[in-house]
């Protein structure tokens, strides 16, 4: 057998695109192989960053995250027996998982420090690409609003964690995220008004976390690559989402893979082809893989939403 190595992915989630109603879904296709990333458990137990985000008002970011989730969870209680668990909230995240590690958590976090600020040309952290965890900072380019690593067994697809991050910095260089409803920012951006909304986003990010891929062709789907200033209407999970969701994880049924047909009366399940996940590849990354934001024999994948996104990660024998 040969020894695992590290693989990784992105996929991005941009802004400005119309809303329209979704129909469709994919999967995130394990790159040059006939089947998706699927979690081989049906429970999700996700840790939250206990320095939260110190741009909204109190702990509203935290109520966002957790709307978003609710929504996830609402989904699975119409069709399957998958679990949205909160575990305790963590100090210092690091994003990624380490081989035979009693310490990875599915994490989520916000990156208040750009990595550009922080981090000295000949650091070695940069050639690891280690930085974002070793400063907590975010390193993965202005344009992204956010980031969902996925590690994966390459001979399976199997997901092993997912971890979300949000380029919160500051100086111009992140992303201000919000937590209001409503009006739509327009000018000057502040907590009173939706610039780029938590549970917006967070919603297709999760969407990410169980094997969903972008949409870019459905505008309005919750998988939808892009998203504008003052957007909102991702936080209600569209219907190819949510059948995306149902179909690969049935309920009292095993997970199934791309190409199965679940008994559960539905079309045979679409997913995506091709390389680069329907987005840009972050650089540092050691492979371009296929639709996020898993390769494993361990695989590692990130999809980026474009001002948002998703990333995978494999291990491969």
């Amino acid at each position: 057998m040969r020894r695992s190595l590290p693989w990784l992915a992105v996929s991005v989630l941009a802004l400005f695109t119309p809303r329209a109603e979704a129909q469709t879904y994919h999967r995130t296709l394990v790159p040059e192989r006939p089947f998706c990333l699927v979690w081989p458990v049906r429970e999700y137990v996700y840790r939250l960053d206990a320095a939260g985000y110190s741009r909204t008002p109190g702990d509203s970011e935290i109520a966002a995250i957790e709307a978003a989730v609710a929504s996830w969870r609402a989904v699975s209680h119409t069709c399957s027996d998958f679990t949205f668990t909160r575990g305790p909230d963590i100090q210092n995240p690091q994003v990624g998982y380490v081989k035979d590690s009693e310490d990875n958590y599915n994490v989520f976090t916000f990156r208040e420090v750009d990595c550009n600020d922080v981090v000295e040309p000949d650091d070695p952290c940069i050639e690891d690409d280690t930085c974002g965890n070793k400063y907590a900072c975010w390193e993965h380019g202005v344009g992204t609003i956010g980031l969902t690593t996925t590690t994966f067994i390459f001979r399976t697809g199997y997901i092993l964690d997912a971890d979300i991050e949000f380029n919160a910095s500051r100086e111009g260089k992140g992303i201000t995220f919000t937590t209001v409803d409503s009006p739509p920012c327009e000018g000057e951006q502040t907590s009173n008004c939706v610039f780029t909304d938590i549970q917006n986003t967070a919603t297709h990010e999760f969407g990410h976390v169980v094997g969903l891929d972008h949409v870019p062709e459905v505008s309005g789907s919750t998988m939808e690559p892009t998203a504008n200033t003052g957007e909102t209407h991702k936080r209600i999970i569209d219907a190819g989402s949510a059948a995306g969701f149902c179909d690969a994880y049935p309920r009292g049924l095993p997970p199934t893979q791309c190409g199965e047909l679940p008994n559960l009366g539905r079309h045979f399940q679409t997913v995506s082809t091709g390389p680069g996940l329907g987005c840009g590849a972050a650089p540092g990354f050691l492979f371009p893989a296929a639709a996020l934001w898993g390769l494993l024999a361990l695989g590692r994948r990130r999809e980026r939403a474009g001002r948002r996104g998703a990333a995978p990660r494999a291990f491969r024998d």
